[in-house]
């Protein structure tokens, strides 16, 4: 029996900054969601959004919390564009 060894190298995509203040969510369907702070190569602060392929949908119900957590990410990414300028 052959032994079987396998590397996974996860790369932070472009943009994105890790941070407590991240949503992650999984749907129904096992399709899941992150929404992140990111910091642009000016400088810039931003919101980075990424899905499985097949995107992932969130209930109405999850909106508001979703709304909440959308303002902490921006707040967030506000505030490590500025320690990055400084």
């Amino acid at each position: 029996m052959n032994a079987r060894h396998e590397i996974r190298m996860i790369l932070q995509p472009t943009g994105a900054v890790p941070h407590e203040s991240a949503f992650k969510h999984t749907d129904v369907d096992g399709d899941r969601l992150l929404i992140s702070t990111a910091l642009f190569d000016d400088g810039t602060p931003g919101i980075y959004f990424r899905t499985d392929p097949n995107g992932s949908s969130i209930s109405l119900a999850d909106l508001p919390a979703l709304i909440v957590q959308l303002q902490a990410i921006a707040k967030a990414s506000q505030a490590e564009a500025e320690q990055a300028a400084s």
